[in-house]
């Protein structure tokens, strides 16, 4: 995140077994002091009105660690005991990019993923010390840790805050009212409304670029992928993208001096992220793009830092920065001359013909069936939950009803096939994960000449959005909640008799239907939440 002019003079002194220690402490003057208050006030809405999936253990391991390197490393080099300004916005500025995987929203002492925050936060506050250009440290702190957390741990571990904050409500708009009124007000403080403007030009024109080329990236808020104007205003219209731009980019240890090189600057992130996320399909992908184009251009600055230092140009400083950013802007233009060529074949490996999604159903007639056991079908109750609803507003009354008869028919024709040993019965009721499990059960059912046929029972089904535990950033899928219960017999597979009863038991489970052939065929199963 930001940081603020030098630690002000020592004003204290601290006597430590016979030795005096000056005490260095913020001044109220102190930016880092204004962005704190920033962050912290987006903390707090986050954890109470804005759902955050982040834990107040998290984000005091994140702010602990980077505190403690920070004041051991100073009183090592320079004998002082320091207020770590800088660390506690490089923690905290981790923590509120970074989520884990089994953190939910109001489970305020979560440790799930401790050490990811751990390792993220350390890698951040020590990438100060260990990769300097000068005498000046070379990446952003918490975009470095970030980035590379992201990288080491991926997407099944570790992911970003979402760009999607939800639906607009009070507390949506007293956030994003914290980040702009708070962003624009920092960033002329330290003159750097050029380069946030430059940014954000360069960034909508590249979206807009890679949204119209057909280009589509899956996420876990949206059902289906999300393409076009929603993925330009998914991106551009981003609280997150409007953090990463206000405090992340605008740190002044990591950026240009002078105008024209930080507009630059600014430019070149922006372009370089483009690229980045031209490559990527899913939302993972797409915001590590974005971190990443800031850790790519801090590289090239050090890079170009390094050279000039090295061989002595004899180039005046100022006019060095400024040389500096009229390169990596030329640099980063000339990269993107092939966006288009290079974003407009995203569609064949992110785009709507590759992206697993369940295509939303036809209203069909589902009433007065008979089941393929040649019973009559007596439907349980069925409802509709307001995230399916809003997901698929083309839903009726007759598509979930022969959902729901459908996957009864699904369910049943699969334990006939379990119990005749049929294969090719099996696939006329599912596909997919679901239909392969089952196969599994039948070679082990051939092996063992015993096989487990269960009857279900349904009592009541709720169409709901279903997510993919193993793939977290997968499109949400149309599936059923169904719960009753369940007769669980053991057969012989020779002779059909039963040999063991396992009698009736409660039952709840999440189904992943999809549309085949008119019909709806299972596709997945999850246990209930």
């Amino acid at each position: 995140m930001v940081r603020g002019a030098m630690t002000p003079p020592a004003a204290r002194r601290l006597r430590v077994g016979g030795r005096s220690y000056p005490v260095l402490l913020p001044s109220r003057f102190d930016p880092r002091l204004h962005l704190a208050l920033v962050i912290v006030t987006l903390q707090v809405l986050g954890q109470t009105v804005l759902g955050f999936e982040l834990s107040a253990a998290q984000i005091l391991l994140s702010v602990g660690t980077c505190a403690v390197l920070e004041v051991a490393i100073a009183f090592a080099l320079q004998r002082v005991v320091l207020w770590p300004s800088s660390a506690l916005l490089t923690g905290n500025g981790v923590a509120f990019i970074m989520r884990t995987a089994g953190t939910v929203h109001g489970d305020w002492w979560s440790l799930a993923g401790w050490h990811i925050f751990v390792v993220a936060a350390g890698l951040s506050l020590l990438s100060k010390y260990a990769i300097r250009v000068r005498g000046v440290h070379v990446f952003n702190p918490s975009n470095f840790g970030l980035v590379v957390g992201f990288v080491l741990f991926g997407t099944s571990q570790v992911n970003p805050l979402d760009l999607w904050w939800g639906p607009w409500s009070g507390g949506l708009a007293a956030a994003v009212a914290v980040i702009v009124a708070g962003g624009l007000l920092i960033a002329r403080r330290m003159r750097m409304l050029g380069m946030t403007v430059a940014f954000f030009a360069c960034l909508a024109l590249g979206v807009a670029v890679i949204a119209m080329s057909g280009h589509c990236m899956t996420a876990r808020w949206h059902y289906g992928a999300v393409c076009g104007s929603s993925y330009f205003s998914a991106l551009t219209a981003s609280p997150e993208v409007l953090v990463f731009m206000f405090f992340m980019i605008t740190d002044p240890r990591t950026t240009p001096d002078g105008r024209v090189a930080r507009v630059g600057f600014g430019a070149g992130v922006a372009l370089v992220a483009t690229l980045l996320m031209a490559t990527q399909s899913t939302e993972f992908g797409t915001k590590v793009g974005i971190l990443g184009g800031l850790a790519v251009v801090c590289a090239a600055r050090g890079v170009w830092l390094a050279v000039c230092g090295r061989v002595g140009l004899g180039v005046p400083r100022a006019l060095r920065f400024r040389l500096a950013g009229v390169v990596v802007l030329f640099a980063a233009w000339i990269a993107a001359l092939p966006l288009a060529a290079v974003a407009g074949g995203m569609h064949v490996a992110g785009g709507p013909g590759a992206v697993a999604v369940a295509a939303a159903p036809d209203a069909i007639a589902a009433a007065g069936a008979l089941n393929p056991m040649g019973t009559a079908v007596a439907l349980p109750p069925i409802t509709v939950s307001d995230a399916a609803m809003r997901a698929d507003p083309t839903l009726t009354s007759a598509t979930t009803a022969a959902m729901v008869r459908d996957l009864t028919d699904d369910l049943s024709i699969t334990a006939d096939a379990l119990r005749r040993l049929d294969t090719v019965r099996l696939a006329t009721a599912s596909h997919g994960a679901w239909l392969a499990a089952q196969r599994r059960a039948l070679d082990a059912a051939r092996r063992s000449a015993r096989i487990d046929i269960l009857t279900w029972q349904p009592a009541a089904a709720t169409v709901v959005l279903i997510h993919d535990p193993a793939n977290p950033q997968s499109s949400p899928l149309l599936g059923l909640d169904l719960r009753g219960a369940v007769h669980r017999e053991r057969c012989d597979t020779a002779t059909g008799a039963v040999i063991l009863d396992e009698g009736t038991t409660a039952w709840r489970r999440l189904f992943v239907l999809d549309r085949s052939g008119g019909v709806f065929l299972i596709s997945a199963e999850y246990p209930a939440p």
